[in-house]
This record gives C-alpha cells, sequence and structure tokens, in this order.
C-alpha cells in the first residue's frame, strides 16, 4: 500500500465516522430527560443527490431529490435515451415518497411498496460529511454526492 493510498483511507475513514461524533455531542449536552431525534428534513440534506452506480447489483446512475417538505423523487437511469433519438421507453424509472432524518440517518418510505425490476432500494441513506452513503450487502456502499 502506497502512502497516498494509506492517506485517502485514512480520509475517507474519517468523513464516514466524524458525523457520528458530531451528532452524539448535543445529545449528551442536552441534560436530563428523554433523548430528542430530529424528524425535520435537514437543509442539509434537501437537493439532488447522484450515486453514479452501486455495488454488483446496480451498474447505472441513480438520482435522489429531497423536497424541503419531506418528499423525494429519485431516479433509476437504467438507460437513459440519448439526446435527439426517439425512443420507446425513457430508460428511466421514477420512484418517490417521503423522508425523515432520524439519528443522523436519512429514513425513506415509499409510496409504492414492491418490486420496480430495478436493483435494491435504500431503506435509510448515512449522512457522512459531505455525502449520503447507503450500505450494500457485505462490506460493500454507495456514495451520493450532493450536485451543484
Amino acid at each position: 500500500m502506497t502512502r497516498t493510498t494509506r492517506l485517502w483511507s485514512c480520509a475517507l475513514a474519517a468523513a464516514l465516522l466524524l458525523p457520528v461524533a458530531a451528532y452524539a455531542a448535543p445529545a449528551a449536552a442536552a441534560g436530563p430527560g428523554p433523548a430528542h431525534h430530529e424528524t425535520r428534513p435537514h437543509r442539509s440534506v434537501v437537493g439532488t443527490w447522484i450515486s453514479p452506480r452501486g455495488g454488483a447489483d446496480r451498474a447505472y446512475e441513480r438520482r435522489i431529490t429531497f423536497e424541503r417538505d419531506g418528499r423525494f423523487a429519485m431516479q433509476e437511469r437504467v438507460a437513459p435515451c440519448p439526446p435527439r433519438v426517439q425512443c420507446v421507453w425513457s430508460g428511466i424509472v421514477d420512484i418517490d415518497g417521503t423522508y425523515r432524518i432520524e439519528r443522523g440517518e436519512v429514513v425513506l418510505t415509499y409510496a409504492v411498496v414492491g418490486s420496480h425490476g430495478i436493483a435494491e432500494l435504500p431503506a435509510t441513506l448515512e449522512q457522512a460529511g459531505p455525502y449520503l452513503v447507503q450500505k450494500l450487502e457485505g462490506y460493500g456502499r454507495a456514495v451520493y454526492v450532493k450536485t451543484g
């Protein structure tokens, strides 16, 4: 392992572990009484997030747009139609639902339950620094990056 690889590994580990410490500190400082967990949408997740691929099951791009009112719209870009070409099917599967923030995770509730004929849909996304992370089977992860 080269020095550069070790540095990138440490940076990624810090990005994934740092948010856990950030969420733990305010709860301890709140004082006695029941713990309060945020359930309103955070401004930090509002916007569009893109994951280019996710593990062995998803070799295509997924986009998730979170709205301020707690709704989300997901696009599975399975086989998008190229520009200036007429296609029978757009190649994009649209999925929607609602979300909430619980203990530093974005919890997704889908409007339609059942198989969409696509890769595994995330139930939760972990907030990890500037990223959202979907845990996959084994040690796999799908990382979402916020656009614009």
